[in-house]
């Protein structure tokens, strides 16, 4: 028996990047996955790999600042399962520009996939985890969520408003026995994570000398399964309201145990601490061609 065998999951964001890896890591681990994202040829590309593998997967392609392409997947979701065990709030999204260039209708796409698409998938899903007694929610987090960073002027405020709302749902949901963490990005050891917005034709037709630096769907899975699985599997009794970070709760467990890790952070919640560091001199910034810029600070 795998871990995971018979859990419903939904990964949004899967089509590519870090939610397309916990997508195919799930599936190995025996999880019924449903892959969402806009496009749909990235959503075909993962499904043939999931089936290869002898996974299975229900791939369903939605634009997430759509209500009721929402309320039509989690249709979708039930008539195929009955329930949903585990949602993975991954999906997002950055135009990367400055404050003197981003308009509100970037802001407003921004926060529309990276915040307000994970309240309403909470929101139409809590019915169905609630009746079973159980669930687990997984809302996908970064550095975005601690500093400010140049050109993430919408980005920035979506991820610390995912950490706002984790906290608020371990709160109110923890009567129905639901699960909310929040999940940090990471790579494996010595690789690097794809850039958000890269495609997989992008990605397919970088040089092999540098695609040999990112991390891949298999190295992703080899090193984060007993992670990602430990927080699927999580509800309001054992771990909830934690804020992890992908590699650092991976290694834990690998040191420790899963036994240790809800021993460790079982009825306890987090709270952001706010503390001064030093002005940097310069900082790097990506800009929307994919390109970077640099900015130096004088005082």
């Amino acid at each position: 028996m795998k871990k995971l065998d018979g859990k419903v999951i939904l990964v949004t964001g899967s089509g590519r990047g870090f939610g397309r890896a916990m997508a195919y890591t799930y599936a190995l681990a025996g999880a019924k996955v449903v892959s969402v994202s806009r496009t749909v040829s990235e959503l075909e590309s993962l499904e043939k790999k999931i089936i290869e593998k002898g996974g299975e997967v229900l791939t369903v392609p939605t634009d997430l600042t759509d209500e009721k392409a929402i309320l039509s997947l989690k249709d979708k979701v039930i008539d195929e399962y009955g329930h949903l065990d585990v949602l993975v709030n991954n999906a997002a999204t950055s135009p990367w520009k400055t404050f003197e260039d981003m308009t509100i209708r970037d802001w407003d796409l921004t926060l529309s996939v990276n915040l307000r698409a994970q309240f309403i998938l909470s929101k139409v899903f809590f019915d169905s985890m609630r009746s079973q007694g159980q669930g687990s929610i997984i809302n996908i987090t970064s550095k975005s969520s601690e500093i400010g960073f140049i050109a993430e002027v919408g980005y920035c405020p979506s991820k610390f408003g995912i950490e706002g709302l984790t906290q608020c749902l371990a709160l109110e949901l923890q009567p129905y026995n639901i699960a909310v963490n929040s999940l940090g990005v990471g790579a494996p050891p010595g690789l690097r994570l794809k850039p958000t917005e890269l495609t997989l034709e992008e990605a397919d037709n970088m040089p092999d000398e540098v695609k040999a630096k990112y991390a891949d769907d298999d190295s992703m899975a080899e090193a984060f399964t007993e992670a990602w699985t430990f927080l699927a599997l999580q509800n309001a009794k054992g771990v909830t309201g934690q804020r992890f970070g992908t590699r650092q709760l991976a290694e834990y467990l690998r040191l420790n145990g899963g036994e240790a890790a809800v021993a460790m952070w079982c009825r306890k919640l987090t709270k952001a601490v706010y503390v001064p560091y030093d002005f940097p001199k310069t900082a790097r910034y990506q800009t929307p061609e994919g390109g970077f810029k640099e900015i130096h600070f004088k005082f």
